[in-house]
């Protein structure tokens, strides 16, 4: 199988932004994510995208088995959704279209 693809949606709480993305570098440069690329997107309307690109999905299951995994670290930082969620992820195998030529 080939890559593995997560990605998380999630709101700072007002005037939390920095103290969060503080945060995700320390975390991020004390447990580097050596098989996986981790990107931000700031989505314009408050919200943010973290979105990663795993290697495998051993990989993928690894870092969501870390003692403390980046949601963790994030938690504190992010307002609930209505649903009662502070994150609406989502995460599945990338697609091989070269299969479908």
């Amino acid at each position: 199988m080939g890559e593995m693809m997560s990605c998380m949606r999630f709101k700072p709480k007002e005037g939390r932004t920095d103290d969060m993305m503080k945060a995700l570098a320390e975390y991020m440069r004390n447990y580097p994510f050596l098989e996986s690329h981790i990107s931000i997107f700031d989505l314009g309307s408050g919200e943010f995208a973290l979105v990663a690109i795993h290697q495998s999905v051993d990989v993928f299951v690894e870092l969501m088995d870390r003692e403390v995994p980046i949601s963790g670290v994030m938690r504190k930082f992010v307002e609930i959704y209505e649903d009662g969620e502070a994150f609406h992820s989502f995460s599945g195998p990338e697609v091989e279209l070269s299969t479908y030529l």
